[in-house]
């Protein structure tokens, strides 16, 4: 939620004040644009590349996870097996560190999620903003009073996010644009077929998710 929040405010400042300060003077002939976000900037060729730089980052953390999820269910499963079949004192130090190893897995977890979504944030927020300026420019040179994102909260009021959703319920196939914006992004930032590095001076962003283990020990 934080994600699409992000993005609706840099495309805000970017170009959804003047869209609809254009909208108000523009005549009923005035075209309308419908464009997906969040999809058009996972799409694009940086996007895609960005997710797999992350789960390539991610990877070795997933792991860690997985290897610790399965210590942790043998030692419980030790446990129960030897329940009645070891000395108290001896269950109680393989109880402390069943616990002990717990801790260490939520801690290690949350760490990783946290890490990741910060990685995330910054790739979409700077991906954003290049596609804000891209989709500004594109409506001014086609002719559109306004260009709405068909999943994100509309602003009820300037500077403010209302809880409704935009509703579109319908939206002829010229007024959609995402993929005309991906293409059009795509050809604005050239990734490296080389090495999927975008050529720019910034270096190319990592996005992977992070693989949680089916169930968390409590």
């Amino acid at each position: 939620m934080k994600n699409r929040i992000s993005i609706v405010l840099v495309l805000f400042l970017l170009f959804v004040c003047p869209a609809f300060s254009r909208a108000q003077t523009a005549t009923s002939s005035g075209k309308i644009g419908v464009l997906n976000i969040q999809a058009a900037i996972l799409n694009t060729a940086e996007g895609k590349k960005a997710l797999a730089d992350l789960d390539k980052k991610y990877q070795p953390k997933r792991a860690d996870l997985q290897r610790m999820q399965q210590e942790i269910t043998a030692l419980d499963e030790q446990l129960q097996r030897q329940q009645t079949a070891v000395s108290d004192s001896a269950q109680l130090q393989l109880t402390r560190q069943l616990e002990e190893k717990k801790k260490i897995f939520t801690r290690t977890q949350e760490d990783a999620s946290s890490e990741f979504n910060a990685d995330r944030s910054e790739m979409i927020g700077r991906i954003s903003q290049k596609m804000g300026r891209l989709v500004q420019s594109y409506a001014e040179q086609n002719g559109y009073s306004l260009i709405v994102d068909s999943v994100a909260p509309v602003f009820s009021s300037p500077g403010q996010i209302g809880d409704a959703q935009l509703p579109v319920y319908y939206a002829a196939k010229d007024a959609e644009i995402t993929e005309e914006i991906v293409r059009r992004y795509d050809a604005a930032n050239p990734v490296s077929a080389s090495d999927g590095t975008p050529p720019a001076s910034q270096p190319a962003s990592r996005t992977p998710a992070t693989s949680r283990p089916a169930s968390k020990p409590k």
